[in-house]
């Protein structure tokens, strides 16, 4: 093989003619303007002449003008591009390679598939620059690698649009789906707790919820009680991912709920016959449960969303629960820590519409709440930012009522459903056995009817 052959199967994926299709296709048609640039970007042409006229082109077109040969040819003249781009004698050409601007589309998508390929070889060789360099450590490698070619992948996704006709028809679907549940079932996962489940009709698809509370309130607690509900009761699967405590103590968590035994009893190890039967029992059941847990810590988004990306694909995971979204790692730490977190809460916003299941991040509010007479927290107390409350579609905020009213007995909690995006919003009172980590629906017996 010559050296010229050789040279040219290295040369960068391309397509010119395409290229230049899609180019003279806009000015032949400026209707088709509108189908390119939701494919296109500029810097997907491989010849930076080409990138200078498109962004020409988009830059007249956005201010309502006409694009013609004439009116391109003197915008690339006062832009001092005019030579650069080849001259006006390749604006001709650029109108000659598209007689007709019908398969305008079908160019722009060969065009932006070629990008797409040299993106993939350009991080391929940084990713193999990188691997050689043993600069960093195969963990972070892994998450950069990662990283760089889901950027790429979201190159490949252009803007759809829909007519509302094909919106009403997915809607009247899905409200005949729900009408033949019946008036009193939920439309998403159920909590296990009558009342909230009213208020919510359960755990909504694609949707962020937000669960915060002051420290030691019994999030962890709360949200374990949900998961329990889910994968015993429901036998759906779930992903746990636990920031602060190890696999075994949630896995102990887990059993003293399940088993009803005391949880400061099993710590101690001052458990009776009928404790230790109980407990067998409940590990029986549990381990026939679908719960996925990851517990390393100092996570990122980056991981956290592909390990839920497989285990959806791989078990059909219907929920994913993290504890607790103020310990999220960052992409970047020199960002201000308001932006780090309101990048993760988007995030984990774009990973529930993803997967299309619930996200539940836990998260901590500030004392704020405390200050007041009546401490009961407020949206505006979730810590160290306000695009969490932006975000979420619904928050669920715990309140310890003994702290405002003697009267109340130490283990009634009130669910404030402080936001719903697409529902009313309460409260709602449950019994809280701390004991046992368990919690309960209330009844003013304190008698638990439901479990």
């Amino acid at each position: 093989m010559s050296s010229s052959e050789t040279d040219a199967e290295r040369l960068p994926p391309q397509n010119i003619k395409a290229e230049q299709s899609v180019l003279g296709s806009m000015l032949r048609d400026n209707l088709v303007i509108n189908e390119v640039v939701q494919i296109l970007r500029a810097d997907n042409f491989y010849l930076d002449a080409h990138q200078k006229i498109f962004q020409c082109i988009v830059s007249i077109y956005e201010k309502a003008q006409p694009v013609d040969l004439v009116i391109l040819a003197e915008q690339l003249r006062q832009l001092k591009q005019i030579e650069e781009v080849g001259g006006y004698k390749y604006l001709a050409e650029l109108w000659d390679a598209a007689p007709t601007a019908a398969n305008a589309e079908y160019y722009a998508k060969i065009v932006r598939d070629k990008s797409i390929t040299r993106s993939l070889i350009h991080v391929s060789n940084e990713i193999l620059r990188d691997a050689y360099d043993q600069s960093q450590s195969a963990d972070e490698l892994l998450g950069t690698a990662e990283r760089k070619v889901m950027d790429i992948s979201r190159l490949g996704s252009s803007g759809q649009t829909y007519d509302l006709k094909e919106a009403l028809n997915q809607a009247f679907d899905r409200i005949d789906a729900r009408s033949q549940r019946g008036p009193h079932t939920t439309t998403g996962l159920p909590t296990g707790f009558a009342e909230l489940d009213e208020i919510t009709a359960g755990l909504q698809r694609n949707e962020l919820i937000i669960l915060a509370a002051r420290p030691s309130v019994g999030k962890t607690a709360f949200s374990l009680n949900i998961v329990r509900h889910l994968i015993t009761d429901e036998q759906a699967a779930v992903f746990f991912v636990s920031l602060e405590q190890a696999r075994v103590e949630l896995a102990e968590r887990l059993l003293v709920a399940q088993a009803r035994v005391n949880s400061h009893h099993l710590r101690k190890g001052h458990l009776s016959a009928d404790d230790m039967q109980r407990l067998i029992e409940a590990g029986e059941q549990l381990r026939r449960a679908r719960l996925f847990i990851d517990d390393t810590p100092s996570q990122t988004m980056l991981r956290i969303a592909a390990n839920a990306r497989r285990l959806k694909k791989r078990e059909n995971i219907a929920l994913v629960v993290i504890d607790y979204l103020q310990l999220i790692e960052p992409e970047s730490r020199r960002d201000p820590r308001q932006e780090q977190v309101a990048q993760i809460s988007r995030r984990l916003k774009y990973l529930a519409r993803e997967l299309e299941i619930p996200v539940m991040a836990l998260a901590q509010v500030n004392r704020s709440s405390e200050d007041r007479q009546d401490h009961r927290p407020r949206l505006a107390d979730l810590r160290e930012s306000g695009s969490i409350e932006q975000d979420a579609d619904t928050c669920f905020l715990l309140h310890r009522l003994d702290k405002t009213d003697p009267s109340q007995v130490d283990d009634t909690i009130e669910v404030i459903v402080a936001k719903q995006r697409n529902g009313p919003t309460g409260e709602v009172t449950l019994t809280y056995r701390k004991a046992w980590m368990r919690y309960e629906n209330f009844t003013p017996e304190g008698v638990d009817v439901y479990n």
